[in-house]
């Protein structure tokens, strides 16, 4: 049982929520080449950019998969900038800037004062619980803002053609997929984005437990 005190965070998938990946390769009508699908495609949902999307549930039913983010919460988050504890706005309105726990997995810096996650952003209000709850995070975590969120990509298992258009596992999951990566595109299975994080500065007017940096 979880304790009432310990947040669920929204972003968080359920075990109720997994859906089999039935694929298989099929021609794109567009391109006339061959590309990773689902055995009953769904042209208007299943791809975005070029790639496919795995599909999952959304009613939040089932134990708390604590090591798993639920694909369409989190393209969610992502996209309307929400927190990913409570789903309310991550941004601060006085400031225009975004919130950011960013830990030493779940980042890749690509520049001086940015770099490519895959964990959305939290909300100020949801810091401190955050911070003290997720073990995570306390291994290591340093409280950011953000002045400019782009997006970058995704996460993926990759496949290849098999006989008779089996998609075939190529032995690769979680692998970064960048947008204008076109030849790896239709092989890939996208189960998060990855955004481009801009401007980042440590996180100012923070009480001292939601301003803590947690080192291991």
């Amino acid at each position: 049982m979880i304790s009432p005190e310990i947040p669920v965070p929204y972003v968080l998938a359920y075990s109720g929520e997994a859906v089999p990946q039935r694929l298989s390769f099929a021609e794109d009508p567009m391109s006339g080449m061959l590309r990773l699908s689902h055995r009953a495609p769904r042209p208007r949902s299943d791809w975005t950019r070029g790639v496919l999307l795995a599909r999952i549930r959304t009613h939040q039913r089932g134990e708390v998969m604590w090591r798993m983010l639920n694909r369409h919460r989190q393209w969610q988050c992502m996209i309307r900038h929400l927190c990913q504890v409570c789903a309310g706005p991550a941004t601060d309105p006085a400031t225009g800037r975004l919130w950011w726990v960013i830990t030493e997995t779940g980042f890749r810096a690509t520049e001086s004062a940015g770099g490519l996650t895959n964990a959305p952003p939290t909300c100020p209000a949801c810091i401190p619980a955050s911070l003290r709850f997720c073990p995570q995070l306390r291994k290591s975590a340093t409280v950011y803002t953000v002045g400019g969120v782009e997006f970058a990509g995704v996460l993926a298992d990759l496949y290849e053609p098999g006989p008779g258009g089996q998609a075939v596992f190529a032995g690769e999951r979680n692998v970064f997929v960048g947008w204008e990566e076109f030849a790896i595109l239709p092989y890939a299975l996208a189960t998060q984005m990855v955004v481009r994080l801009h401007g980042m500065e440590p996180a100012p007017h923070l009480s001292p437990e939601a301003a803590l940096v947690v080192a291991s």
